[in-house]
């Protein structure tokens, strides 16, 4: 009968450890060669699409999806820092505005960045899963 209950805690035991494992969630480490997008105007199918190029620099872009083949309206290059969940997205052409922001953890396998403009003007949501993506404009 021992030999029984030591089995049970035993597996019990492995079985909780195992769950925890797997249950646990990390933000990534590095935006490299990823791709982020939310709907800016959903009425209008506007999109802004964020490009992580390499390891400093990206590329925003107001794409119109409305046809068939999308449409870029406009294209803004950035350098950007990352520790994560921190980004700063300052871009190349002065003109342009700065953005702050962090990766959040929604959902066990679901992550999205909140950006918001240096002047609070414009708060952008971007996912990687387009149906979930939500972009404010203030």
């Amino acid at each position: 009968m021992k030999k029984l209950i030591l089995s049970a805690i035993i597996i019990d035991a492995a079985v909780l450890a195992a769950c925890t494992k797997e249950d646990k969630i990390e933000i990534p480490t590095l935006l490299t060669n990823s791709i982020w997008s939310g709907v800016t105007i959903p009425d209008a199918f506007e999109q802004i699409v964020v490009k992580f190029t390499d390891s400093e620099n990206a590329v925003l872009s107001v794409v119109k999806r409305d046809s068939e083949t999308p449409q870029t309206i406009s294209e803004t290059e950035y350098s950007y820092t990352y520790n994560a969940p921190h980004i700063t997205l300052t871009p190349k052409a002065l003109e342009n505005p700065t953005f702050e922001g962090e990766m959040v953890i929604l959902d066990k396998d679901y992550f999205y960045i909140v950006l918001i403009s240096i002047d609070n003007d414009i708060n952008i949501r971007l996912s990687q899963m387009l149906d979930k993506d939500q972009t404010i404009w203030q």
